[in-house]
């Protein structure tokens, strides 16, 4: 089979490679669609992953596919079943597992190789986080189910509510899904947008309100003054991973709203909030990272029923010699989507 072999900084080589055979409890699947992400072009930029990947390695993350072979012992698959794995799954055994926090847990087995024309599942995601494609949803779509999932417990850990002022700081793919699912549950979404074509598919994406600027200390005012009135923000969610957007985040809350550090920062990023502002208007700040195998299964849900439309968000689709150029692309910010990657030729 062919490919993608991460090798190290912007060294992607597609290679040929033996189809890989499931042991007991795994499977194969025949990739039908993957997506690419902004963690995927750090990581093409970069040469690795910290938590995920050492080069060289399988690339990719987020799929959908049709069961290909089964392992012994796997009940609740069969051949021919159309399929979204989760890219992790955890222990369900560890402290933080039994407390309900799966995506904190000790040791989350993380899955990589989606970019490739077949690709292994071990035991562990086949038991507790793959799930059913609902019939008729395109494997692209449901290739979303991942990042969807993020934002489903991201929205969770903040509490968003019906009728809240939530203000979204970045608008890359993960900030517009946010969008999306606010607007889905009655609240009113403002995203801050740098480009003229990411207010665009903010809008399009579901956004009340879009306030278009260089950056984020230019418009403060702005940005203060798109929050019904005018008192700050219910809710303020910093999808950027940016210190410019974490450091203003707090600022831009009302009193007793709640911040949502979603965006991951560089390790060496530093920011200084005073602690009397926090306190005194008591301000919240909220974390959340990665998904569980419950929001994967409430995003594939969610895309099935058209919740949350990511046709915005997808630039035109490659196929697996078209990877490594889609991510120089992406690196330089001419893509800012999702690029589909079809790792087979069209009725192949």
């Amino acid at each position: 089979m062919r490919a993608a072999l991460l090798r190290g900084a912007r060294q992607v080589e597609i290679v040929s490679a033996p189809r890989p055979e499931p042991g007991p409890g795994e499977i194969v699947i025949r990739v039908d669609a993957a997506l690419t992400c902004g963690t995927d072009a750090k990581v093409f930029r970069r040469g690795y992953h910290a938590r995920m990947l050492e080069p060289p390695c399988p690339f990719g993350h987020e799929y959908a596919g049709t069961v290909a072979a089964v392992g012994e012992g796997v009940r609740n698959v069969s051949e021919g079943d159309a399929v979204v794995g989760g890219n992790s799954a955890p222990c369900g055994r560890c402290d933080y597992c039994r407390e309900g926090r799966a995506a904190l847990c000790d040791d989350l087995t993380f899955v990589n190789g989606a970019f490739a024309e077949w690709m292994l599942l071990p035991r562990r995601v086949v038991a507790h986080n793959l799930h059913a494609i609902p019939r008729g949803l395109d494997p692209i779509i449901a290739a979303a189910t991942e990042p969807v999932a993020c934002v489903l417990k991201g929205i969770e850990m903040a509490d968003v509510r019906a009728g809240e002022s939530v203000l979204i700081l970045g608008s890359g793919p993960i900030g517009l899904i946010f969008a999306a699912e606010v607007a889905a549950r009655s609240a009113h979404p403002v995203v801050f947008a740098r480009t003229p074509i990411a207010a665009e598919t903010a809008r399009r994406m579901r956004a009340h309100d879009v306030v278009l600027g260089e950056s984020l200390a230019a418009c403060h005012e702005r940005v203060r003054e798109a929050a019904p009135g005018r008192r700050g923000y219910d809710v303020v969610i910093e999808a950027a991973g940016a210190e410019e957007t974490t450091q203003a985040a707090p600022a831009l809350c009302r009193k007793g709203g709640r911040v949502m550090l979603f965006g991951g920062c560089r390790a060496d990023v530093r920011v200084t909030w005073s602690p009397a502002p926090l306190h005194y208007d008591e301000i919240a700040i909220l974390s959340s990272f990665h998904h569980t195998p419950r929001h994967v299964a409430a995003s594939l849900d969610v895309l099935a029923a058209g919740r949350v439309d990511i046709g915005p968000l997808l630039e035109a689709p490659v196929g697996l010699d078209g990877l490594t150029d889609a991510l120089e692309r992406m690196c330089s910010r001419e893509l800012r989507g999702k690029v589909p990657v079809l790792p087979h030729p069209t009725g192949a």
